[in-house]
């Protein structure tokens, strides 16, 4: 058995123990599933009353006291009778049950101590000497299976470690992810909101997230500007027929939001961009000296995320992508991707991404298996699967392959992200279709006046979608942006009342410079000034007092959000100082 696998087992043993922790408490709870996850484990409960955080040191001592009584665990075959006996009235362990059934899988019970629970197994040998260094952590909503019109079960998070220093170390890392929390932080900076009246998984910017989303845009334009990119702009809905022809609708219609029926037809809220730009293409004829053809567009899509998965900015319904697609012939194909590649390189550098922070996937078709999932060509398969494999060498990077993870028309690199929270996420992507050509008719003219299909295009988006890369930004950084992506990168704060007058003539020669500026002039000291700026993670503050206005010119003293103190400068000068930190 791997490491990996024998933390699994431990984490989803400790599940058993808190689940029987919690009916000794609270005898009427109705049982769901308990499983073991990346960071340790869950279960989830019907109670019949609330319960809150104050609750689980109680759980967790009762944990305590229960596993000095497991020896192991003996693991109990049943009929399909005699598990709904032994399970009762619970419709949850039912509907599992009824799910193996349906299977023609074997139904079998694990018990421990006085404790029994459905399950196929995977635990400890000796609970009683292995189940010590855990942590219970949260409780969350989450509805039965994840679907929202089910009944909302109450979520118990924990953790368990073999060792008490790997429970230390993954407990520091959660608080210091607690005070990186995008959610916490996003509400903090007052930088997007999402409510109920417009729906969950839709996130409205405010004026301090307008602003750097507006920069990281500003940021991707300048660079697809150097790559030699066409802009264009695309609706955000389309008729049925579009869809159709894309392949969406029999592959991904789960995740599109239900069609609207109009007099003219049914039309979709686009999950994708992709369609709408190759009609772009098609819009235009192509000579074989046009291509490749580079057509991008921050476009906003919407997908019907089950609202269980939904996290703030990580996992939303409506977000905006810096999508391009590449048209190329197939002798231009290779240096498109690395060309590509080089891209996500330059924007990772930019936004202090280190390349140990990320690794790249080759997300590789299930043919065997899931064939009804993808394009039905091999060859063509077989070809675009090469050809990613030399991108990836050519351009000097190494993949971890994954089979069963392509879309549906070509296989893909996804750049996978460690944040500074101990999360992973697929954030980036760079895709090879080899379906739009024919499935959109999109041909340009041969050297010799021949239409021919293009054999490829490349799907690109290096910040992914803006909502889940700002999610991780703010968390990255811990709300602290670098100057030139600080929504507010220089705060005035006058000492006293006679000093506004002056601190509001800097701010306006700051504010004509382009620095975005704010002035404080709060009835408060000076102090508590600094530490409500400090909260904000403004950049700099620019103290005008006695010392400032006695000089000849305008000037402030100047302090970091890190409480360095820069001292006494000219405001000339400091404005050299944000203008080299902006890009």
């Amino acid at each position: 058995m791997s490491d990996k696998q024998k933390l699994s087992h431990l984490r989803h043993s400790c599940a058993h123990l808190l689940a029987a922790a919690v009916l000794e408490l609270w005898p009427d709870t109705m049982l769901t599933i308990g499983p073991a996850i990346d960071n340790g484990f869950y279960y989830d409960f019907e109670f019949s009353a609330p319960i809150s955080e104050h609750d689980l040191p109680k759980i967790e001592g009762k944990m305590r006291d229960l596993v000095k009584h497991w020896k192991s665990f003996e693991k109990i075959e049943a009929t399909i009778d005699e598990a709904k006996k032994r399970v009762g009235d619970n419709p949850y362990k039912i509907e599992l049950i009824d799910e193996i059934a349906a299977k023609g899988e074997n139904v079998t019970f694990y018990q421990s101590g006085n404790f029994t629970d459905l399950c196929r197994g995977g635990h400890c040998d000796a609970p009683s000497k292995e189940i010590k260094h855990f942590k219970l952590l949260s409780i969350a909503g989450a509805y039965w299976r994840g679907n929202e019109k089910n009944t909302m079960l109450t979520r118990i998070y924990g953790t368990c470690f073999e060792t008490k220093p790997e429970l230390d170390a993954q407990l520091t890392q959660l608080k210091e992810a607690k005070k990186r929390d995008h959610r916490i932080l996003g509400e903090q900076l007052e930088l997007y909101t999402i409510e109920e009246e417009v729906g969950r998984g839709l996130v409205i910017w405010l004026p301090k997230g307008t602003i750097v989303k507006d920069e990281l845009e500003n940021l991707g334009k300048r660079i697809e500007k150097q790559f030699d990119y066409e802009r264009i702009s695309t609706p955000h809905i389309a008729k049925e027929s579009l869809f159709t022809t894309s392949g969406h609708l029999p592959y991904y219609k789960d995740d599109m939001f239900p069609g609207m029926k109009t007099v003219d037809g049914t039309y979709y809220l686009k999950p994708m961009n992709c369609p709408f730009m190759h009609l772009a293409y098609r819009a235009i004829k192509r000579s074989y000296r046009d291509l490749p053809v580079r057509y991008a567009e921050f476009g906003t899509v919407y997908r019907y995320e089950d609202s269980g998965t939904l996290m703030g900015l990580m996992r939303v319904r409506g977000m905006t992508q810096n999508d391009a697609h590449i048209y190329c012939r197939r002798d231009q194909v290779l240096k498109e991707l690395v060309d590509v590649m080089e891209m996500h390189r330059i924007y990772f550098a930019t936004l202090e991404i280190r390349p140990e922070d990320y690794y790249i996937e080759l997300a590789l078709p299930d043919l065997e298996n899931k064939a009804d999932k993808y394009f039905d060509n091999k060859n063509a398969w077989d070809d675009a699967v090469s050809i990613l494999r030399e991108a990836a060498k050519l351009a000097n990077v190494d993949v971890v392959e994954k089979i069963g993870e392509a879309a549906f028309y070509g296989p893909k690199f996804d750049f996978n992200i460690r944040s500074a929270t101990g999360r992973e996420f697929s954030a980036t992507t760079n895709q090879l279709d080899f379906c739009a050509g024919e499935r959109f008719g999109l041909s340009y003219t041969s050297d010799i006046g021949e239409e021919v299909t293009v054999p490829y295009v490349i799907h690109r988006a290096p910040l992914g979608s803006m909502e889940r890369f700002i999610g991780f930004l703010i968390e990255h950084y811990a709300g602290a942006f670098p100057v030139w992506l600080a929504p507010v990168q220089v705060a005035i704060l006058p000492v006293s009342e006679k000093h506004n007058e002056k601190a509001l003539e800097v701010k306006n020669e700051l504010k004509k410079q382009g620095i975005r500026v704010e002035l404080n002039e709060d009835n408060k000291t000076l102090g508590a000034k600094i530490r409500a700026t400090t909260l904000q993670k403004v950049p700099y503050m620019g103290i005008i007092g006695d010392k400032e206005l006695e000089q000849k010119d305008l000037a402030l003293s100047v302090r970091t959000r890190e409480g360095q103190d820069l001292g006494l400068q000219s405001l000339y000068e400091f404005m050299k100082t944000i203008s080299k930190q902006n890009l």
